[in-house]
C-alpha cells in the first residue's frame, strides 16, 4: 500500500531527490527577515534579487551555518520555507524537521503522532517543541507524557522554525532527547484577510495585521477553522485560535509579551480493526463507536526580553481537554463496551532566566535556570457508555515541580575550530492526591539528573566542516507512574545520543550528513489509553540522515532529505527485539516554481515500513503522499493572492497510522481477536484560499 503509481525503487528516489521551492513576491515578504546568509560573508549570489523579475527570494534552509550551527543536523526555515508549504494540518509544519513525520490517528483537535529517528514518539514524549519560548509539551498528560498539540497554530503567524536532533546543546531539557523545534511567530506583518473553502466542508478564515503603539508594535491575528472531513461519523470540527503580541524595543534588546487562545471540539474516527471493514463498516472511513467527543480549551501568556547577553521568559497557561476513545470496544466489557474518557485541567507556569557574556573573541560562556510547575487539580480516566460515566478508573489531583541549572561554553582556540561544552541538572518532584477510582493513589517522589554534553566542529576547507556530538539527555515520567506503589517507573529516563557529520556550503548549495548512534535506559511511559504503566526493555538504535539544498537559478530550488534507522530493544532475542511501529526510513521530496504573477508547489512526503510487533512478523507497508499548491498574485490586483491545494494527489488509500493489538467485537471470543488496527489517509481533497494584503 502507498504507492499509487510509484514503484518501491522511484519512492526511494523521490525521498533522496526531495526538492522544493522557497521564493516569494517582494511585495509579500520585503519585510521578512531572510535569515544570517549575507552575515557571514559567503557567497549568497543565488539569494539576490533577479533583474528580470524583480522579486526577494528568502531561503531559511539557505542560511549559512557552518561556525555557527553546533551539530550537523541543525538547521531552520522561514519565509517562503513556510509560506508555500501544502498543509493538511499544521503539525506539518513541524515536517520541515529533515526526517520527522507527523501523523493522525485520531480526530483533528487531537495532538498528532510524531516519528523521527527510528522513534515512534507517540504524542510528542522526546520531541519538545517552543513557540517564542515558551515549552508546548505538557507533563503528567490525561492521554499521555509529552501530548503535543499545535493544532491552535496559525501557519500565517509564523515567521521561522529552527530545529536540533539530539540532546546537544544545555538549554534544552524535558522531551528534548530525539530532537527539539523552536518556533518564532512574527512581530508585525501588513493587515490582511484569507478565505479558504474545501472539500468535506472544510472551511477557515484568517484576519490580522499589526500597528504601531507607542515604541512598538501590536500584532492580531485570528482564525477559525471547520472540517467534517471525509469520515462516515462527521467530525464536526470547530477551532478557534488568536495571537495577541506586542514587541518594543527596551535597552539593548526587545521586549514581547503574547496571549494566544486555543479552542476546539471535535468527532474523533480512531483507527478501527481492519477485519472490520466491509462487515461492521462499509469501508476505511467508518467508525464502531459513533459517541465519541473531544474539547480542548488552551490559554497561554508569555512576557519575555531577549538581548545580546540576556534571555528572560516568563509563562502562565490554563489547559482544560477530555477526550472519548475507544480502542478495544468490547474486550475489557463484554456487556457495557470499553469507551472511556481521558481529561486533564491544569495551570502550569513557569519561566527561564539565561545569561550570555562574550569573554573574548574565542570563549562564549552562558548560564541559565529554568522553573515550572504543573499543577492539575483533576486528571485521570473513567469508563463511559455511550460519552456517560459508568466509573471512574483513577483520578487524581498532580502537582509536578521541576528547576533546572545549565552552563554552556563555546570556545574557539584556533581558527575554523569550534568546541561546545555543556552541562545540565534537572530537579524534578512528583505528588499525587487520590480523588477517586480504585487504581488512585497518594505519592510523592523526587528525582534527578545530570546531563553533559560536548561537541566538536572543524571547517577543513572553505564551506566544508566536520561535526562530531555526544550529549546525554532525558524525559520525565508521568507522575501517576512515578507514585505507584506497584512496580513505579522512573521519575526521570535517561539516554545517550552521539553523531558524526559533515555539511557542504558553497554557492547555492547545501549538503550535510550525519550518522547516529542512541541509547535509551527504559521506554517505560504512562499510557493513558489504558490507564497503566507499561515497561519497556532499554532501546538500541542507529542510522542516517541525508540532506540537500540547492538553488540553481533565481527561482528555483531545491531540498531533500532521505533518513534510514534501525531500532532494537536490548536484552531480548534476535528476531525479537524490533520495537514497534520505529520507522526504517523516512523522506521527502519537492518541486516548487515561483514568479511575480504565479507559483506553484508540489511535495512528496514518504513514511516508510516498520514492524508492528517485536518479531517482525507483522509489518506496516509504506506510505508515499503527494500534495499540490498553487497561486495566482495578480500584479493588476496588487495585495491579491488566488491559490488551490490538492491534496492526496494521486487519492492513496495508504494508512497514516498502523497498529497490531487485541480488539473484541460483538460476537468474537471473549479474549478477543489480535489483528491489525489502522487509519486510511484522508483522500483526495481540493481546497481553494483568496488573500488579501491591505
Amino acid at each position: 500500500m502507498g504507492f499509487i503509481g510509484f514503484s518501491g525503487r522511484q519512492a526511494m528516489l523521490a525521498g533522496v531527490a526531495s526538492v522544493a521551492l522557497l521564493s516569494v513576491p517582494a511585495t509579500t515578504w520585503a519585510q521578512d527577515k531572510a535569515g544570517d546568509a549575507a552575515a557571514d560573508g559567503q557567497d549568497d549570489s543565488a539569494d539576490k534579487p533577479s533583474e528580470t523579475d524583480n522579486t526577494i527570494l528568502v531561503f531559511g534552509r539557505a542560511e549559512r551555518l557552518i561556525g555557527q550551527a553546533g551539530a550537523a543536523s541543525e538547521g531552520g526555515v522561514a519565509g517562503a520555507d513556510i509560506e508555500v508549504r501544502p498543509l493538511l494540518r499544521p503539525a506539518e509544519l513541524l515536517e520541515a524537521t529533515p526526517g520527522l513525520i507527523a501523523t493522525q490517528h485520531s480526530g483533528g483537535g487531537k495532538a498528532n503522532q510524531y516519528f523521527l529517528r527510528g522513534f515512534n514518539l507517540d504524542h510528542g514524549t522526546d520531541f519538545a517543541v517552543y513557540i517564542d519560548d515558551m515549552p508546548m509539551n505538557f507533563r503528567t498528560h490525561g492521554h499521555g507524557q509529552g501530548y503535543l498539540d499545535v493544532n491552535g497554530l496559525i501557519p500565517e503567524a509564523v515567521e521561522r522554525l529552527d530545529y536540533r536532533k539530539g540532546p546537544y546543546r544545555a538549554d534544552t531539557g524535558d522531551f528534548g532527547f530525539v530532537g527539539s523545534s523552536y518556533i518564532t511567530t512574527r512581530d508585525k506583518m501588513d493587515p490582511f484577510a484569507v478565505v479558504e473553502v474545501g472539500m468535506y466542508d472544510y472551511a477557515r478564515f484568517v484576519a490580522g495585521g499589526s500597528l504601531k503603539v507607542g515604541s512598538g508594535d501590536l500584532l492580531f491575528v485570528g482564525q477559525a477553522k471547520y472540517n467534517n472531513g471525509p469520515w462516515d461519523l462527521p467530525e464536526d470540527y470547530d477551532g478557534y485560535s488568536g495571537l495577541l503580541k506586542y514587541s518594543a524595543p527596551l535597552f539593548d534588546g526587545e521586549f514581547q509579551a503574547s496571549l494566544n487562545i486555543y479552542s476546539a471540539t471535535w468527532a474523533p474516527t480512531e483507527q478501527i480493526p481492519e477485519r472490520a471493514i466491509g462487515t461492521l463498516v462499509t469501508d476505511a472511513y467508518g467508525t464502531l463507536d459513533p459517541t465519541l467527543r473531544g474539547s480542548t480549551e488552551r490559554e497561554i501568556l508569555t512576557v519575555g526580553y531577549k538581548s545580546d547577553t540576556w534571555r528572560i521568559t516568563g509563562y502562565l497557561q490554563h489547559y482544560d481537554w477530555n477526550l472519548l476513545s475507544n480502542f478495544t470496544f468490547f474486550l475489557d466489557d463484554p456487556v457495557n463496551g470499553d469507551q472511556l474518557r481521558q481529561y486533564d485541567k491544569r495551570w502550569t507556569y513557569g519561566g527561564r532566566i539565561e545569561r550570555t557574556v562574550e569573554v573574548n573573541d574565542a570563549l562564549s560562556l552562558r548560564a541559565g535556570t529554568e522553573l515550572r510547575e504543573d499543577s492539575q487539580p483533576r486528571v485521570g480516566l473513567d469508563r463511559t457508555i455511550a460519552g456517560v460515566k459508568n466509573f471512574t478508573v483513577g483520578a487524581f489531583d498532580v502537582k509536578e515541580s521541576s528547576a533546572a541549572f545549565y552552563a554552556e561554553a563555546i570556545v574557539r582556540p584556533v581558527d575554523r575550530l569550534m568546541v561546545i561544552g555543556g552541562l545540565r541538572g534537572d530537579w524534578y518532584r512528583f505528588r499525587t492526591t487520590a480523588l477517586e477510582g480504585d487504581a488512585s493513589w497518594d505519592g510523592l517522589v523526587k528525582d534527578h539528573g545530570v546531563f553533559p554534553k560536548i561537541g566538536v566542529n572543524y571547517e577543513v576547507a572553505d564551506g566544508v566542516a566536520l561535526y562530531a556530538n555526544w550529549g546525554e539527555g532525558f524525559h520525565s515520567n508521568d507522575s501517576r507512574g512515578v507514585t505507584s506503589p506497584i512496580d513505579p517507573a522512573p521519575g526521570v529516563v535517561q539516554g545517550t545520543m552521539k553523531e558524526v557529520g559533515a555539511r557542504f556550503e558553497r554557492g547555492g548549495l547545501i549538503l550535510t550528513g550525519v550518522y547516529w548512534w542512541s541509547y535509551i535506559d527504559s521506554e517505560l511511559i504512562y499510557v493513558g489509553d489504558a490507564g497503566a504503566v507499561e515497561p519497556s526493555d532499554p532501546g538500541r538504535r542507529h542510522g542516517y540522515e541525508l540532506t540537500a539544498f540547492w538553488k540553481p537559478n533565481s527561482w528555483l530550488a531545491l531540498d531533500g532529505v532521505w533518513t534510514g534507522s534501525k531500532a532494537r530493544y536490548v536484552g531480548l532475542p534476535d528476531g525479537e527485539n524490533y520495537v514497534p511501529g520505529a520507522l526504517e526510513s523516512a523522506g521527502e521530496l519537492g518541486v516548487s516554481s515561483i514568479f511575480p504573477e504565479w507559483n506553484a508547489a508540489i511535495r512528496f512526503r514518504y513514511l516508510g515500513p516498520h514492524a508492528l510487533i517485536e518479531d517482525n512478523s507483522e509489518r506496516g507497508e509504506p506510505t508515499l503522499l503527494v500534495n499540490l499548491r498553487a497561486a495566482w498574485t495578480p500584479s493588476r490586483y496588487k495585495g491579491w493572492e488566488i491559490y488551490g491545494e490538492v491534496l492526496n494527489l494521486f487519492d492513496s488509500k495508504a494508512h497514516d497510522i498502523d497498529y497490531f493489538y487485541a480488539t473484541r467485537l460483538p460476537g468474537e471470543p471473549v479474549d478477543g481477536i489480535e489483528g491489525r488496527q489502522s487509519r486510511i489517509v484522508e483522500p483526495r481533497q481540493l481546497r481553494v484560499g483568496f488573500k488579501k494584503t491591505f
